[in-house]
């Protein structure tokens, strides 16, 4: 938790709020955390909290598009500066369309001018507030969580352009007043207009709620150093600053120094008159198989030269439109920065603005070479920043590395990183050109510079904070340092930049990481670990006894050594404890099973349960097919397992393969000897490796899943068991693409689904179709021939007896004499009504008899309904068989009606039949 302390708000701009342009269409980033040295994080959350309090920073709640680092620096006085790592999201930040001003903006206002005053703001780009719609693009991580910044910060590639801006609308009213970013030029004429113009600024300042830094203020001077230029009341003109580093040329030694003091001549000093001629006694010691003699010739020409290329005179005003370049250059014992314009798109007529050099402390001479160059490089911007704000300017070296390193992507060691860091308000391209044409080297080599500061004073507070987090004697690392050889020569390789050496081949791939701290040598804000004590940091590291992954992320936040990982492996498996405990062994690369090649050829069976009512479920599954046979069972004994088997393969046969697991009813000799006699092999699987048997256990998943929602649910289990039977042998399986029962039996089954087979079509003419269709025609007419069979006449509406078809006694009749009627016929399938009771029910025509009512004479002429005829004539022979019949003599002439033959029998037969007909 953050405690908090009782801090006023830090001020902020009256009535100002910015929004940061910011390109969508860049891909956001999220990074991952820096780990800071475990010594520094009560103040790392000390810092966090000032900046809450000072409504500075907010947290951030749930997730970010935008995510950089946070990177600490430690102060000289042992205090802490947060930085922000924003070079990646800076590459989403849209330039400001607002020119940063020059001295020759400026110039003709400071014409009459003799008082000035400078006034600087402090912490100037806190005291601007961020509007809520871009605050995102500030987000950061640290090991508290996220947080993002409430106001400009910096890091932030247009803040100087944005403060600027604001600040010359602030000061719009005031005459006399000028500004760059957050330095203040008061001026004028005369005291009293001096005044009166700084009592206007501050009353504006204070009423807009901008805090000045007191301590940096300047009041009243009549000269004083503004944008690179002395001003006073004599006029403007370029600071000596620019040109003092020519002037404190010494004298070269060498042909190779000679050449490099004529390349910056030539390059800089072209249009100087006959210069030719004053270089000549100079060039002559250049030329191949002339002896290096400095004689008074060369001390006159070398003087002449450096005083006409010294003269502050011969510089250029820096000017907004031109192409602007920044070369720097390290020696072993120096810095040297060369500022030039150039007018078009070309390298032709270059305008020198300023020069500058910096002797190097004994520190920084320890220095590797790489370290040096990028010194170099942050050095030159932050000596010129007053050119080099809000504007892309190219950044030139003579060190291959280094465009590498200034990437936004990069992670240098925690030095150069730092250094990286100070220059992300500029925006600059790193271009690496050859050592040859570098007119920066002789202000590296040949310039007696004064003792100067270290530039970083803060890295002996790095090293000491580096030193706090390790877990070993610091002077026993120090010791084991120097007296390993494979690092002397990896020290050597970096101070030199040649990799040569077969020693440090295996550091040579992170040699833009790896950096000097004393006697140390580190990667990143990692210490290097000299082999006399690899083994006892991985001893440390592996107390507690953590895996492999958890070691190495161990030993990665704070150590580091070629081969580190491998050795922290290693380390795991040859401890017995973690070999005892650890986990199994990976499982082997995947086997899997071809497909048979038929159906019903290889199966697996394994029992599921038991289910919460005691039964189990045997399961058998086709490999080819996938279709799956389920019994349901009470007991699983081999016995009855055996049963349910042979009960399955009577129908489908017997496989050739089983494959099942140990279970004891499968271990058996019954099972055995029942596969043996029906040739049936028998798979059995790895013991404890169920997925040897996977099919058969990724259907029983299957059941469960539907037997778990049929338990949920409260249903019939058995009736949902079929249920999923139908729909897994009609749906297409996912591998096949078939479904099991058409891949098993050649066809899908029906099920509920419709399909287009359920619509009757023309069936197609085969062979055995046609066979078929002749032999039941011949078969239908022996058969009709035999049984003398005939198409009844009955018809819907007709009444009819029914056949009475229950047994009775001997003396029952052949048809009930109750009368029904035909409600409807579909062949040979009729539906009758009881007249009586109304009840229906389907009957075959052949059982029932069709009652026709009895002939009408009329006039001697028979009324009778042809249609009878062939009934009564099967009547006849069929429904009276066994009592006598008369026949008619038609060929007789008498003149007597023909009486039809059932009427003549009727008179004779008992009264029974009488009713019957009547």
């Amino acid at each position: 938790m953050i405690k908090s302390t009782q801090k006023r708000p830090f001020p902020k701009i009256k009535g100002v709020q910015i929004e940061i342009p910011i390109d969508k269409s860049v891909a956001p980033v999220c990074q991952h955390p820096r780990r800071p040295p475990i010594a520094l994080l009560s103040k790392i959350e000390e810092k966090l909290t000032s900046l809450l309090v000072s409504d500075i920073i907010e947290p951030v709640e749930g997730g970010c598009q935008w995510v950089s680092p946070l990177v600490t620096v430690v102060k000289d006085n042992g205090d802490l500066r947060l930085c922000v790592d924003m070079r990646r999201a800076n590459q989403a930040i849209l330039r400001e369309r607002h020119i940063m001003p020059t001295v020759e903006d400026f110039l003709p206002r400071f014409t009459s001018a003799k008082y000035f005053s400078r006034l600087d703001i402090k912490e100037a780009f806190h005291q601007v507030e961020l509007k809520e719609e871009s605050r995102y693009i500030t987000t950061f991580i640290t090991h508290m969580g996220l947080f993002r910044y409430k106001r400009l910060m910096y890091g932030i590639v247009v803040a100087p352009e944005i403060f600027q801006r604001i600040l010359e609308q602030v000061l719009s009213r005031c005459k006399n007043t000028v500004n760059f970013i957050d330095d203040i030029l008061v001026f004028g004429s005369t005291e009293e207009e001096h005044d009166a113009e700084l009592k206007v600024v501050l009353s504006i300042l204070k009423d807009r709620e901008i805090l000045l830094n007191q301590e940096k203020c300047l009041f009243k001077v009549n000269s004083l150093e503004f944008l690179g230029h002395t001003i006073s009341s004599e006029g403007i003109r370029p600071s000596n600053r620019k040109v003092e580093a020519l002037q404190r040329f010494r004298p070269p030694i060498t042909a190779e120094e000679v050449r490099s003091f004529l390349g910056l001549v030539t390059y800089v000093g072209r249009f100087l008159p006959n210069l030719a001629t004053i270089t000549a006694p100079l060039r002559e010691l250049t030329r191949s198989g002339i002896k290096f003699v400095w004689g008074t010739k060369q001390e006159e020409s070398f003087m002449k030269i450096k005083n006409m290329i010294s003269n502050v005179q011969q510089l250029y005003f820096f000017d907004n439109t031109f192409r602007t370049r920044l070369i720097a250059d390290a020696s072993p014992v120096a810095l040297g920065a060369v500022l030039i314009q150039f007018e078009g798109s070309t390298d032709c007529e270059p305008r020198p603005i300023a020069y500058a050099s910096k002797s190097l402390t004994s520190t920084e001479q320890r220095y590797c070479q790489t370290e040096k160059e990028a010194l170099a490089l942050v050095w030159g911007v932050e000596r010129f920043a007053v050119y080099l704000y809000g504007r892309t300017f190219e950044l030139e070296t003579d060190h291959k590395p280094l465009e590498a390193i200034f990437r936004p992507t990069s992670r240098p060691c925690a030095r150069v990183e730092r250094w990286v860091l100070r220059l992300q308000s500029f925006s600059f391209i790193v271009k690496y050109r050859q050592g040859s044409s570098n007119i920066a080297d002789p202000l590296s080599r040949l310039v007696n510079n004064p003792p100067s500061e270290t530039f970083d004073a803060e890295s002996k507070f790095m090293v000491l904070a580096v030193m706090e987090s390790a877990a070993i004697d610091v002077q026993e690392l120090e010791d084991a340092t120097r007296s390993d050889s494979v690092l002397n020569s990896v020290k050597e390789c970096l101070r030199s930049g040649n990799w040569d050496k077969e020693q440090a081949k295996p550091f040579a791939s992170f040699k833009d990481e790896l950096g000097l701290v004393g006697d140390l040598l580190v990667r990143g804000n990692k210490l290097v670990v000299p082999i006399k004590l690899k083994s006892r940091m991985l001893d440390i590291a592996h107390e507690g006894h953590p895996g492999e992954s958890l070691m190495k992320r161990r030993l990665r936040e704070r150590v580091w050594w070629p081969g580190m990982d491998k050795d922290a492996v290693s380390r795991v498996k040859t401890c017995e404890g973690c070999r005892l405990v650890g986990l199994p062994s990976k499982p082997e690369p995947m086997s899997r099973r071809s497909l048979p090649s038929g159906p019903w050829i290889d199966t697996a069976i394994d029992f599921l349960g038991p289910l919460p009512c005691g039964s189990y479920l045997l399961v058998i599954i086709d490999y080819y097919s996938r279709y799956k046979e389920i019994e349901i069972m009470s007991k699983i004994t081999a016995k009855d397992t055996i049963n349910k088997l042979d009960r399955i393969f009577t129908r489908l046969g017997y496989p050739r393969t089983i494959t099942l697991d140990n279970a004891k009813q499968f271990i058996g000799t019954e099972l055995e000897m029942y596969c043996k006699y029906h040739g049936i092999t028998l798979n059995h699987s790895t013991p404890y490796w169920p997925q040897e048997n996977g099919l058969v256990e990724r259907q029983n998943r299957s059941l469960i899943k539907r037997l778990q929602i049929s338990a949920a649910f409260g249903r019939d289990w058995k009736q949902d068991l079929q249920d999923y039977l139908i729909m897994y042998y009609t749906t297409p399986h996912s591998i096949t693409g078939k479904t099991p029962t058409e891949l098993m039996y050649g066809h899908t089954i029906r099920s509920k689904l419709p399909a287009i087979g359920d619509v009757e079509t023309v069936p197609p003419q085969t062979e055995f179709r046609d066979r078929d269709q002749q032999l039941k025609e011949q078969g239908k007419e022996m058969e009709d021939t035999r049984r003398r069979a005939r198409k009844s006449s009955i018809e819907s509406g007709d009444t009819v007896l029914m056949q009475n078809l229950k047994p009775g006694n001997k003396l029952l009749t052949t048809f009930s004499p109750k009368q029904y009627l035909v409600l409807s016929r579909s062949g040979s399938r009729a539906t009758v009504e009881d007249l009586q009771n109304g009840k229906s029910y389907d009957r075959n025509v052949a059982h029932l008899k069709k009652i026709v009512q009895p002939e009408i004479v009329s006039d001697g002429v028979p009324f009778n309904n042809s249609d009878d005829q062939d009934e009564l004539q099967a009547s006849s022979e069929e429904d009276f068989h066994g009592f006598d019949s008369e026949v008619t003599n038609s060929e007789t002439n008498s003149s007597e009606p023909i009486i039809p033959a059932r009427q003549r029998r009727s008179a004779k037969k008992p009264s029974r039949f009488n009713d019957y007909y009547m």
